[in-house]
């Protein structure tokens, strides 16, 4: 297959920087333009860190950006999208999540060529899926998803029957070799994500209390999107207002040498599906805590970086915290050591380009 000269399209939600929904389009635009196709992004929002559009693909906006109510701009966007793959026949028209754009796209003429990748857990009553589009999947060209886990999701959940492809997630390698522990941690423990209750945060705090009781000065850092004060107010309530700071960083820098200055890195999620922080944390170094929810036991459960316990469960989740804070400095170390092998392993730009070129190969040949 001569992949040069080829042609795709991504349609999606967001593109940028802004979180890993935003980010994996990003990669995948910039993945498929190093293979050497010609690659265009239709995107509801576009966010990038210094506010330059990327050069090596095209960025088509909704010629309609107003009511949002009625789902203008999707509905708009999915039409621009549609009337392009039929004057344009693309080779490869990627949809990333199973979203309204979607759907109006799996309601088209247009539905047999479309490659939709899952980019949730698959679970019931998941409320970033549309659910008339996850019932229109057979109408796909195929589904691409990023773990066994999800593909068993996307066949139970979606009874869907159709071809599943592998592509697994990744996250932009910042070049970052294997990094020894800092002198002095801005956090002992640091949540990155939306501060949300589905993301385990009141577990947290309670943990907190637990670890605070052997660790008076131990620092938890809860770093992200929405409202502090549920969780404030549970931390004034509980008596650990020293122990835990809240902190919304303007930049992906930032972001990132938060998580590098920080001891380990906590995620426990009710719900997960392929969560890019814990590829995020590796990459420098950083081991984590994570519930067992998602694919993130069949990514991680065999790695000495990873601390998997129950979701919803506030005593485990203090157990694991407690054995980070405890453990010799050797120990430690070999974690984080494994951190960035695990990354090395899951996220390499080798492992990416098969797994790319694997799906486009077997796209091609069913043409």
């Amino acid at each position: 297959m001569d992949i040069n000269r080829k042609q795709a399209f991504v349609v999606c939600g967001m593109v940028g920087h802004r979180g890993g929904g935003c980010l994996a389009p990003l990669l995948l635009c910039q993945e498929l333009a190093r293979l050497g196709l010609h690659v265009t992004c239709f995107t509801l929002l576009a966010e990038f860190v210094d506010g330059q559009s990327p050069q090596d693909f095209e960025i088509v906006l909704p010629c309609l950006n107003k009511g949002h109510r009625w789902d203008w701009p999707s509905r708009c966007l999915a039409w621009q999208a549609q009337k392009r793959i039929t004057r344009e026949r693309p080779d490869y028209v990627f949809v990333t999540g199973i979203t309204s754009l979607a759907r109006y796209l799996l309601q088209s003429s247009v539905a047999d060529q479309i490659l939709v990748w899952e980019f949730t857990n698959a679970n019931p009553g998941n409320k970033f899926v549309d659910a008339a589009a996850s019932r229109m999947l057979e109408r796909a060209r195929a589904v691409l998803s990023p773990s066994a886990t999800i593909d068993q999701g996307i066949r139970q959940t979606y009874g869907y029957h159709g071809k599943i492809l592998r592509l697994p997630f990744w996250i932009e390698d910042e070049g970052v070799g294997y990094a020894p522990a800092s002198s002095r941690f801005v956090a002992d423990f640091i949540f990155l994500g939306r501060r949300d209750e589905e993301k385990g945060l009141k577990e947290l705090v309670r943990a907190t209390v637990e670890v605070a009781r052997r660790f008076p000065a131990v620092r938890v850092l809860i770093a992200g999107p929405g409202s502090e004060e549920p969780y404030a107010s549970l931390a004034r309530k509980l008596g650990v207002t020293s122990n835990i700071s809240f902190e919304f960083f303007k930049t992906r820098q930032e972001t990132l040498n938060a998580l590098a200055q920080s001891r380990c890195l906590v995620l426990p999620s009710y719900h997960e599906g392929y969560p890019l922080v814990l590829l995020e944390a590796a990459q420098f170094s950083v081991p984590f805590i994570a519930t067992t929810v998602g694919s993130v036991p069949e990514l991680y459960s065999e790695t000495q970086a990873a601390l998997l316990v129950p979701p919803r469960n506030e005593r485990d989740l203090a157990t694991a915290m407690l054995g980070i804070l405890e453990e010799s400095e050797d120990a430690y170390a070999a974690r984080r050591k494994a951190a960035h092998a695990m990354f090395s392993k899951v996220s390499s730009g080798v492992g990416v380009q098969e797994a790319l070129k694997k799906v486009l190969s077997e796209m091609y040949r069913s043409a």
